[in-house]
């Protein structure tokens, strides 16, 4: 069974407290990152236990380019959630691992939302 977006949002919001989500925007990966597999993810290199998702969850999203973001690891069949912070997001390159909007914090202006 899929994991709903709310579901997912609600796991995010285990890592990252109310206030730091009102400023911040979380995309979500578009595919499944399998088990044993190694993603490249904006300029970090994530290893993947089991099968999961990747949130990325730009914490400045009023800043450019390089800045404080996150990389949140959730298992697909579990609670296993793993963090990897950061400072480049997974757009910059192309042929990276596609993602889209799951939430904008009520903070953060329209124009700051990545367009993918």
């Amino acid at each position: 069974m899929r994991e709903s977006d709310q579901g997912i949002f609600e796991r995010v919001s285990s890592v990252f407290d109310d206030e730091t989500l009102s400023n911040a925007i979380v995309y979500l990966s578009r595919e499944i990152a399998h088990a044993g597999a190694r993603v490249h993810a904006g300029d970090v290199l994530i290893d993947i236990p089991w099968e999961a998702r990747i949130v990325f969850v730009d914490l400045e999203p009023r800043a450019n380019w390089g800045h404080r973001c996150a990389y949140i690891i959730l298992q697909c069949e579990g609670n296993g959630c793993i963090r990897k912070d950061a400072q480049m997001p997974p757009f910059l390159k192309p042929g990276g691992m596609p993602f889209r909007l799951l939430s904008k914090g009520a903070e953060v202006p329209e124009w700051t939302v990545a367009t993918l």
